[in-house]
């Protein structure tokens, strides 16, 4: 749990393996298993000077999936779901603060960084990184 879990502004998404072979890809014994999950909230970016509002957009955090599905599929269908709920919810930017070693892993589903690297304590090496989104849907 984090500091901002239950506040009103706060989405939940998860990402379940429907059955033994997910995205096409065979994970035995995973069928109805919760793989990743990740938290939106309504957070302005104060790490660095963005292009966007703050009522522009939303912050992806705690994002993360089971290392055995990793590369499979789950981490790119939590951000497609995260996008999906930023332009639902007239938003158009998904921002976070990407730990160094998912930097390719945003980079590759067209995140931006907007700062260089930055230490958190006893987190380690960060960048904010940001996926600008088509317009809200009416």
């Amino acid at each position: 749990m984090i500091d901002l879990d239950e506040t009103d502004h706060a989405t939940h998404l998860g990402v379940f393996a429907q059955d033994d072979e997910p995205w096409g890809v065979s994970l035995k014994r995973h069928a109805g298993v919760l793989v990743g999950v990740c938290s939106l909230f309504d957070q302005p970016c104060i790490r660095c000077k963005v292009p966007w509002e703050d009522h522009e957009a939303l912050r992806l955090r705690v994002m993360g999936t089971l290392p055995e599905v990793r590369g499979l599929g789950a981490g790119a269908a939590l951000i497609a779901g995260a996008s999906d709920e930023v332009l639902r919810r007239g938003k158009t930017v998904l921002w976070c603060d990407a730990r160094e070693v998912a930097f390719g892993f945003y980079e590759r589903l067209g995140f931006d960084f907007m700062n260089e690297v930055y230490e958190l304590p006893d987190v380690g090496p960060h960048r904010t990184m940001a996926l600008v989104l088509s317009s809200p849907r009416n």
